[in-house]
């Protein structure tokens, strides 16, 4: 999961940050495919009265997002959208800006469809006004070799350009050419 920096003025959300991080790296999670349909319909109403009420640190969300295996939570999540017609991630993202709740948002963003979430970062990465060099290293050289090829599909399919073709046209020289071969061009 990508690296998450929070700077916040807010006492809550800088006191709440480290705990989220923390959670994140130091829970053991189930990662089997069991569900439990009851909570998540529980859980998924505990999230929505949290957020309904502006309580953007409530204990609950921090507990959920961080102890529930992959599965546990897409349940969760996909109740939540079911009972209340709105993702947790747009709900979220109509909650007050801060980057508690952007990483909160990036969390569950990339539990719920990593592919889609690299796709984003990458292609944020390449877009941005001089490439993020450091965040397409990182992207590329981390899942060379687990679902790189997945992330380039989607890439293409999103942005009707490969993956490969984006990376060649905003960088160059040696660093070009790692980057290339880790894409799997060995010319």
């Amino acid at each position: 999961m990508a690296l998450i920096y929070i700077k916040s003025y807010n006492q809550n959300y800088a006191v709440k940050a480290p705990e989220l991080l923390f959670g994140l790296a130091s829970v053991y999670r189930y990662d089997g495919g069991e569900i439990d349909a009851k909570l998540a319909a529980k859980e998924a109403d505990i999230l929505h009265k949290a957020l309904k009420d502006n309580e953007f640190t409530h204990d609950e969300i921090l507990r959920v997002i961080t102890t529930r295996s992959k599965a546990q939570l897409l349940a969760t999540i996909n109740r939540y959208k079911d009972d209340h017609g709105i993702s947790i991630t747009k709900h979220l993202r109509d909650g007050t800006d801060s980057d508690y709740l952007s990483a909160i948002r990036t969390i569950i963003q990339a539990i719920t469809d990593p592919h889609k979430y690299y796709e984003k970062v990458l292609r944020r990465a390449i877009k941005k006004s001089g490439t993020d060099e450091d965040t397409l290293t990182r992207i590329i050289v981390t899942r060379a070799e687990k679902d790189l090829k997945v992330i380039n599909e989607r890439y293409h399919k999103r942005n009707s350009v490969s993956l490969e073709q984006a990376v060649a046209k905003d960088t160059s020289g040696d660093y070009k050419a790692f980057l290339l071969a880790l894409l799997g061009n060995h010319d």
